[in-house]
């Protein structure tokens, strides 16, 4: 019974370190990605990104005239409703990084984020996962 027990326990945690490797953020930006500039920012003006983060949170990035944006996000999905929130602000660029100055709730906070094409590529603060934005 006890080696029973033991092996049970070592698949499981087999199995949750192969989940956490398989779930490993990305660790650097594709090589043809771009940091943003002054003129490719202004660029976005009127656009609006989609994609979805590893834990299954839906995330949509919306690009408005003199610098506003909108981000919303819900869990299990793209856009905002329930298990999800909307955040809004101006963007400004910071070296190679982007910065969101929130309206209300979150402190602004700068991000890596480079572009290809119509991919932007958003490295999160919280665990260095780069989520993949597809313009819509």
């Amino acid at each position: 019974m006890r080696h029973i027990r033991r092996g049970a326990l070592a698949a499981a945690l087999g199995i949750a370190t192969s989940a956490a490797l398989a779930q490993a953020p990305a660790a650097d930006f594709p090589a043809e990605a771009v940091p943003l500039t002054p003129e490719t920012l202004k660029g976005l003006d009127g656009k609006k990104f989609v994609g979805t983060r590893m834990d299954g949170t839906g995330w949509t990035m919306d690009f408005g005239p003199g610098d506003s944006f909108r981000m919303s996000y819900r869990r299990g999905g793209t856009g905002a409703g329930p298990g999800g929130g909307i955040f809004d602000g101006t963007v400004r660029l910071d070296g190679t990084k982007l910065c969101q100055d929130m309206r209300k709730t979150l402190e602004s906070g700068c991000n890596e984020v480079r572009l290809r094409g119509n991919e932007l590529f958003y490295r999160r603060n919280a665990n260095g996962e780069i989520v993949v934005l597809t313009a819509q």
